[in-house]
């Protein structure tokens, strides 16, 4: 095996925690560990979540999918960022409104700096190493926990959190009220409003809980808000990841006290990035092939 090489991704995914949970927090501890240890505690929060979400998105759509793990393993930094944008011109193209609610994350692909893009192979071959495109192509696995979520968490100091009142709610209790929340009849098509959702664990819980049930989360439509514009991009990636299907709203805004002044926004959002994506197909130009994407 090369410097640079990995196993076959049967392999991989026989080496990965058997727990869906535990593999979350796997690849989140050594995100953060790799990123404090060279590039700081909290520096560049969106580059560094914005790139764990670039690749998750890059996962094929099905565990026997194709292998992209031997494609991204031996990109310089700049072949990485090219990867990326890929990945989010994909992302652009199949839902342009989602797209540009996640733009917290990757617009700072539209002129990385030198120093944005230092090291960012590195961390990308750490992820796939830890099995991140394994986890994501797994819907069941990917769903058992917030790997966005985790990763935020771990990049905001305690001080900050309390600065601020945010604490995400643990992934048990998050699928202890996904049962609760399903223990009452519910009609396909019906809304579940989430209006201080985070990064959408409670989402995830849901959805995972009508999976158990054999319901499928796309039959139902899905508005998660938050007030921190990184926490809600996390929510319109995450959207993807758990296939919540083409009835997703992701907006960032105070839903408790504007509630209508919210929808009008997000109204106007999701036609301006329609109209948009008509005129430019894509978000960034590359030389990459863009992933599979189940259009």
């Amino acid at each position: 095996m090369t410097p640079y090489g990995i196993p076959p991704a049967a392999m991989r995914r026989f080496l990965v925690p058997e727990d869906g949970r535990e593999h979350a927090r796997a690849i989140a501890d050594a995100a953060h560990t790799w990123w404090v240890a060279h590039r700081g505690a909290s520096s560049d929060r969106a580059i560094a979540v914005g790139s764990l979400a670039g690749l998750a998105l890059s996962a094929p759509s099905r565990p026997n999918g194709p292998d992209y793990g031997p494609l991204l393993i031996p990109l310089s930094d700049e072949g990485l960022v090219d990867a990326l944008r890929a990945s989010w011109n994909s992302f652009w193209t199949y839902d342009p409104d989602l797209a540009e609610a996640a733009r917290p994350l990757h617009e700072w692909l539209s002129h990385p700096s030198e120093d944005d893009i230092r090291g960012l192979a590195d961390y990308a071959r750490i992820l796939v190493r830890a099995g991140l495109l394994e986890y994501c192509s797994d819907t069941a696995r990917a769903e058992s926990d917030d790997i966005l979520g985790l990763l935020i968490t771990r990049m905001r100091s305690y001080a900050e959190r309390q600065s601020t009142g945010e604490f995400f709610t643990p992934a048990v209790a998050a699928d202890h009220a996904g049962e609760t929340t399903l223990a009452t009849d519910r009609e396909p098509g019906g809304l579940f409003l989430e209006p201080a959702a985070g990064t959408g664990t409670m989402a995830r819980a849901a959805a995972a809980t009508m999976r158990a049930y054999g319901i499928d989360p796309a039959s139902y439509q899905w508005w998660l808000n938050d007030v921190d514009p990184l926490n809600a991009a996390c929510c319109a990636v995450n959207a993807q990841l758990w296939r919540l299907g083409r009835q997703v709203t992701v907006s960032s805004g105070d839903a408790l006290r504007q509630p209508r002044i919210l929808e009008k926004q997000i109204h106007e959002r999701a036609k301006r990035a329609i109209a948009r994506q008509k005129e430019q197909p894509v978000l960034y130009p590359t030389r990459t092939r863009p992933p599979y994407w189940p259009i």
